[in-house]
């Protein structure tokens, strides 16, 4: 799974890199927000993305606001990451669209559970998207939600 790393700092986001990688992530580096927003709404975007709250050309919060503007793209699961450790800031990072947040410097074990949960809903999205679009074409209505399939997925469960 791809996952984009947006972190202005070189060596933190080398140390970012070789971690990941090692927990079998594809990964992607930006050291500044402008890129990272690109990167986020080009074809094929990753699924997560770890933004630094604090970054040159744009802020963290700022590519996530800017993302959560546009429904219909595909979901990508943000966690924030920051030094920020007042309430109040992280009340702003999530009332913006960030899934979670982890402060620095993090735990390495407490990371990886924060992105195992994030991988966990991304897949889980991706399968209830196939699983609609398999069971809409059977269906006569033209609403999104399909009658005749969310009956069959009631009854298998």
């Amino acid at each position: 799974m791809k996952i984009l790393v947006a972190e202005d700092d070189p060596s933190f986001r080398r140390l970012l890199q070789e971690k990941l990688g090692r927990w079998g992530f594809e990964v992607i580096v930006v050291a500044d927000g402008t890129e990272a927003l690109q990167i986020l709404q080009a074809e094929g975007a990753p699924c997560i993305a770890l933004l630094d709250w604090m970054m040159p050309g744009m802020e963290g919060v700022e590519v996530c606001r800017k993302l959560r503007e546009k429904p219909g793209q595909p979901y990508t699961y943000i966690i924030l990451l920051t030094s920020q450790q007042r309430d109040e800031d992280l009340a702003i990072g999530m009332e913006v669209g960030a899934d979670d947040y982890i402060t620095k410097p993090f735990k390495n074990n407490e990371l990886r559970l924060r992105l195992r949960a994030g991988r966990r809903i991304v897949e889980l999205q991706q399968e209830l998207i196939e699983a609609f679009r398999t069971l809409a074409p059977a269906d006569t209505l033209p609403h999104p939600w399909q009658h005749a399939g969310i009956l069959r997925i009631l009854a298998k469960e």
